[in-house]
């Protein structure tokens, strides 16, 4: 990756083609593997490397360059996919649903040197995402609804009545998992943007030979007045159950993640076996995710990293 930074940061030319190719690649390579799970992992390796290649242009020389190589490799993407698969529109859809995040939280980042205040501009601009998508796309969560029932009876199709699940079981929890994916998707995307932006910085801080990174990230907090705004929040979403608010309890929780595995990371940086287990826990086991959301908003008035800088200094 250092590697591939370096080269990226030689010139804007060099940056549209490496960031231009990794995005082409990212999209065309699922389609023509012959492994599903092959295509979709490596698609989303390579979305994350040129991502995070447009955030270190953007932290390293500015926003001007960043926008140079993004403009440089939409044309690119634009004429390949054009003559090659007939999509010219998928340039400008990568524009915007892939780098204009990553732009805005990189600049963010650049212009305040602050992770919290990055943190707070990506809720910003979730909590605008999360507007346009109940205004501009409301029927959403029915659309996923009907696409999965339809899917699902055509692989029912052959099956004997006696071993096909109850309809109306099954359709239940159809509309409770779309619904919950609908609410999430926006804090998924956030934690996704965000998460690119950070392997920004840290790439940045590798480059330059420092720990800035390392000190930013282990001391993150967003702080009382930011973890009580979250808690009412949490509890006005419980009181009033509109999805709008729900989604948007959802992000701010997603933002005092971050800061618990801040919280985390400082407790078991010592223990790289630990914090590897826990990061796979966090993954897979919900309740880990929800008892870290809770560690990052209590952390703002307990500071538990307090004994944990302590031993910093001493080192």
């Amino acid at each position: 990756m250092l590697t591939l930074a370096r080269f990226t940061l030689k010139g804007p030319y060099y940056a549209a083609t490496i960031v231009g190719v990794l995005a082409m690649i990212a999209v065309v390579f699922p389609a023509i593997s012959t492994n599903p799970l092959l295509g979709a992992i490596a698609a989303v390796a390579l979305t994350y490397m040129s991502g995070a290649l447009v955030g270190l242009i953007i932290l390293t020389q500015g926003i001007q360059s960043g926008l140079k190589a993004i403009v440089a490799s939409l044309l690119g993407i634009t004429l390949i996919a054009s003559l090659l698969l007939k999509a010219p529109e998928l340039g400008i859809t990568i524009g915007f649903v892939q780098w204009l995040p990553i732009v805005v939280l990189a600049q963010s980042l650049r212009t305040t040197n602050s992770l919290a205040m990055t943190l707070i501009a990506g809720v910003a601009l979730g909590f605008i995402a999360i507007l346009a998508q109940q205004l501009f796309w409301p029927e959403l969560e029915a659309n996923w609804q009907a696409a999965i029932r339809q899917s699902m009876a055509q692989s029912m199709d052959g099956v004997p009545q006696s071993e096909q699940y109850n309809s109306a079981d099954l359709s239940e929890q159809i509309r409770v998992m779309m619904r919950w994916l609908v609410l999430a998707l926006v804090p998924s995307l956030f934690i996704v943007y965000l998460t690119i932006v950070l392997i920004a910085r840290r790439t940045q801080a590798r480059l330059a030979g420092s720990d800035g990174f390392r000190r930013e990230f282990l001391g993150l907090a967003l702080g009382k007045p930011a973890s009580m705004a979250a808690l009412v929040l949490v509890a006005l979403s419980l009181v009033l159950k509109m999805d709008w608010l729900s989604s948007l309890a959802i992000l701010v929780a997603a933002a005092f993640l971050i800061q618990g595995v801040a919280v985390v990371h400082a407790k078991l940086l010592t223990r790289p076996m630990l914090a590897g287990l826990y990061y796979m826990l966090l993954l897979i086991i919900p309740h880990v995710m929800g008892l870290t959301v809770i560690a990052g908003i209590l952390d703002n008035w307990l500071n538990f990293r307090k004994s944990g800088k302590k031993e910093d200094s001493q080192d």
